[in-house]
C-alpha cells in the first residue's frame, strides 16, 4: 500500500519505524544520485565515499524528521536539499589547506601500497633538486593563473583541473554547460598569455 508523504512524516513524529523504512525505500535514490553526481570530486580530493554515504544518510534522516509540510517544498525536494548541502559541506571541508596538508603527507611506515619516505630516500634515481624545480615552476604557473582569472573563472578552473567535465562542473556550480564552455574558452585564452 502506498502511503502519502504527509501521513508518513506524521507517523515519524510518533517514532514509527515502519514509516521511516517506507520513506527510506521510497527516497533512497536521492542519496545515490547525489553521491553519483560528486563521484569524481570525491576521487580528486581523496574522500572516502563510504564516509560521505554515512553523512548523507544522516542528512536524509534529518530531512525526514524535520520536514514541515506547511512549507512550499515537497519532501523529495527537502531531502535532496539536505543531502546536497551535507555533501557540499564535506567537499568544502576536504578542500581546506589543513586537510590538504594532512592528505599530502608521506608516511614513514610502510602501512600500505602508497609511496613512503623510506622509498624516496632509498631511491637513487630520485632527484630532489629536479623535484624542487618542478614544484617551483608549478607554483609560478599556479600564481600566474590565479592572478589572471576572475573569481568565477578560477572556480571553474579549479574544478576542471580536478578532472570534472563540462556537465559535472555545470551541475556543481548550478550553471548551464554552455556557460561553462564559454568560461573555459576565456580561461584558455588567458592562460596562453602566460610566458
Amino acid at each position: 500500500m502506498d502511503y502519502p508523504d504527509n501521513e508518513l512524516t506524521y507517523l515519524l513524529k510518533d517514532n514509527n519505524e515502519f514509516a521511516q523504512d517506507i520513506l527510506y525505500e521510497k527516497y533512497k535514490f536521492i542519496i545515490n544520485s547525489v553521491l553519483s553526481k560528486y563521484k569524481r570530486v570525491f576521487y580528486a580530493l581523496n574522500i572516502d565515499s563510504e564516509e560521505v554515504r554515512q553523512e548523507a544518510n544522516l542528512a536524509f534522516s534529518y530531512a525526514i524528521y524535520n520536514y514541515d509540510e506547511n512549507k512550499t517544498a515537497s519532501l523529495n525536494t527537502f531531502i535532496t536539499l539536505c543531502v546536497e548541502r551535507k555533501v557540499r559541506s564535506i567537499i568544502k571541508r576536504y578542500e581546506t589547506v589543513k586537510n590538504r596538508v594532512l592528505s599530502d603527507t608521506i608516511s614513514l611506515n610502510n602501512t600500505s601500497d602508497e609511496l613512503v619516505l623510506e622509498d624516496i630516500i632509498g631511491d637513487e634515481t630520485y632527484e630532489p633538486l629536479k623535484t624542487i624545480e618542478n614544484i617551483d615552476t608549478l607554483k609560478y604557473l599556479n600564481n600566474s593563473v590565479k592572478n589572471l582569472l576572475s573569481n568565477n573563472e578560477l572556480e571553474v578552473y579549479n574544478l576542471m583541473i580536478k578532472g570534472l567535465n563540462y556537465q559535472e562542473i555545470a551541475n556543481f556550480l548550478n550553471r548551464t554547460p554552455k556557460q561553462i564552455d564559454n568560461c573555459i574558452q576565456r580561461i584558455r585564452l588567458k592562460i596562453k598569455k602566460i610566458e
